[in-house]
Formats: structure tokens, sequence, C-alpha cells
């Protein structure tokens, strides 16, 4: 059965324009939380840094149930390590993994779940772009 409570995160990346996004939307509501455009990244540092965003939301508004989904296994395994494996200089990727780690006793009450696309669509936050 499709989630119907918790976060749903997705990312996007263009080559074409150049632009990484990333957004969040409220499975109970269709809210979307919120939206960033980080500028020219890969799509695993977009789903990533989406994942990360969502568990600060999580935090900071007490929102619940603490469950997160992403359709991107890489950006569940980087959240789960609370470190990436990009190459990528980024000072954002740094403070989200410095994030992660300060605030571990928080983010590990946090479900990160792998969003099935397969069995439930794509994600509510998805991009439409593919």
């Amino acid at each position: 059965m499709r989630p119907q409570r918790g976060i749903a995160t997705d990312g996007a990346h263009s080559m074409k324009r150049g632009v990484t996004r990333y957004r969040a939307v409220d499975l109970a509501t269709g809210e979307l939380l919120f939206e960033r455009n980080i500028g020219n990244q890969t799509i695993n540092i977009g789903e990533f840094l989406g994942v990360v965003e969502a568990a600060k939301y999580i935090i900071e508004h007490r929102f619940s149930p603490a469950i997160i989904y992403t359709d991107s296994l890489t950006a569940l395994t980087w959240f789960n390590e609370k470190r990436t494996a990009s190459r990528k200089r980024n000072a954002a990727l740094k403070k989200a993994e410095i994030f992660l780690k300060a605030m571990a006793s928080e983010i590990d009450k946090i479900e990160v779940l792998h969003w099935n696309n397969s069995l439930w669509g794509e994600t509510p936050a998805d991009f439409g772009e593919k």
C-alpha cells in the first residue's frame, strides 16, 4: 500500500540547464514543504540534500511521523552512514555531514525508507521531468 504519512523527497538534475533541485512534500496533505535550486551539482547530491533538509524540517517542526521517503538508494545510504561518497567539493555536502553527526541523537529517531516507484508510482515530490 502506498505510504500516506511522512515526507516524500525528490531531486532532479538538468544537464541542459545545468540546474540541480530538490523538494519535499507532506504525504498526508500534499503540501510542498520546501524546494531548493542548488546550481549545477549532481542528482545524488540533490537527492541527499533533500533528505537531510527533510530531517531538519522534522526536527524543527516536530513533524510526525518522523519518516522520510526517497527513491534514491544513494541518498538513503549516505544519510544512514552520515557521510557522502561524492568526489565533488561542496560546502552544502560538508555542512550536511556535520549536521547529521552533530544531531545524531535526533537523526537516529528519524526513519528514512525507500520509496518503491514500481509499486507506488513516482514520489509526490517528483519533478515530472523524466
